[in-house]
């Protein structure tokens, strides 16, 4: 579907196409990565508001050819894609206006399809994500620091499935829906317990 050869190695990232995502900082990325790995591609799924600017940009370093926008994906097709990719990165920061996520979607779904990860630490990314175990930190707007980790992964596919597979035994084990529903139900127990008073009075005279 994405025209690439079977030796060819794959990027995945999707969202909103908005400053807090980071994506610019992938684009830069990938441009660097391009002259160390000729097959190296990017796909950005989602949309939004700096869609021209993204398209522009990804023209502008020279790697239009590398990167597909193939729009806003269902939760299926993000599946399909994470499946293919080699590397998913979230290049996540808090943008000027300090806009940032919580938790984007993607990284919970990278780490439960065992696709390694290479996010930033912004908003909640490092309380799930441990740095060379479950996934690569690196900084925000850093693009030489995703280009290392990036760079780091695909010379390793046996580091690719140890990060992969950590990351999808700790999504199986703390996150899955049975587990979460557990610490609902815990919290809304300790948020009624001032409530919980005998509801009997004694008899006045």
């Amino acid at each position: 579907m994405l025209g690439a050869a079977d030796s060819d190695l794959l990027l995945f990232t999707a969202g909103r196409f908005v400053r807090k995502k980071g994506f610019e900082y992938l684009i830069d990325a990938l441009a660097e990565l391009g002259t160390r790995w000729p097959g190296l591609r990017l796909v950005i799924g989602g949309g939004g508001d700096l869609d021209a600017e993204l398209h522009a940009r990804a023209a502008a370093r020279g790697v239009s050819g590398r990167v597909v926008f193939p729009g806003v994906l269902g939760h299926d097709e993000v599946a399909e894609y994470l499946a293919a990719a080699d590397v998913a990165v979230v290049p996540s920061v808090r943008d000027d206006a300090g806009n940032v996520d919580g938790l984007p979607n993607v990284v919970m779904e990278a780490m439960a399809s065992a696709t390694p990860l290479v996010a930033t630490t912004a908003g909640g990314i490092g309380a799930v994500a441990s740095d060379n175990r479950t996934a690569l930190l690196v900084a925000e707007r850093d693009v030489a620091g995703l280009v290392t980790a990036i760079d780091r992964l695909l010379r390793a596919p046996e580091e690719r499935i140890r990060i992969g597979r950590a990351a999808r035994t700790l999504v199986a084990k703390e996150y899955a829906w049975s587990h979460v529903a557990e610490r609902f139900e815990a919290a809304y127990r300790r948020a009624r317990e001032p409530w919980d008073v005998p509801t009997t009075c004694a008899a006045s005279d």
